[in-house]
């Protein structure tokens, strides 16, 4: 098991990607509903196929997580992506190096959440992540915000979704 510690950041509208930033497709979708007290999530990076199971650690506040992350059988993502498929998101993720000392993962949402852009940044330590600085193309900090995280996300896309396919005319 792992400990993940993040701040999470929408993006500024006047961002543009950098031509050296590396890129990367990522699909997910969620085993377990909203709320759950861990979650367990598929996720399609490129060629890479994981299940992630995440919990807070309740003691250390919102920006501290344990993750539990292991590759799976391509054979078995997808059966496993067809069971949730319903809580589902897909996403472009460059990776933006801030000076010497971070990287940060920004997220381009697609489909349903197009035009959504967040940034996260990982740490060390607690300490750390609680003296960075970000720079002035982040945004407004929505780290422990449950309505910005993927999981809350991947539900709006589902209910966005099908709110767009009622408000369709028959054919």
């Amino acid at each position: 098991m792992t400990t993940e510690i993040e701040r999470k950041f929408t993006v500024a509208e006047h961002w543009q990607v950098p031509d050296d930033a590396v890129g990367l497709h990522l699909r997910q979708a969620y085993l377990t509903p909203p709320g759950a007290p861990v979650e367990f999530r598929v996720r399609a990076a490129g060629n890479a196929r994981a299940l992630t199971a995440k919990s807070f650690d309740s003691a250390s506040g919102a920006m501290v997580r344990q993750e539990v992350e292991f590759a799976i059988d391509p054979a078995v993502f997808e059966q496993l992506w067809e069971l949730a498929r319903r809580d589902s998101l897909s996403k472009f993720r460059w990776s933006v190096p801030l000076g010497d000392e971070h990287l940060a993962s920004v997220d381009e949402y697609d489909g349903p959440l197009s035009g959504l852009r967040v940034v996260e940044v990982e740490f060390g330590s607690v300490e750390e992540a609680r003296d960075f600085r970000p720079p002035s193309w982040f945004g407004e900090e929505v780290t422990g915000d449950p309505a910005w995280s993927n999981r809350e996300l991947a539900a709006s896309a589902q209910q966005y979704e099908t709110k767009e396919s009622a408000d369709e005319p028959a054919h």
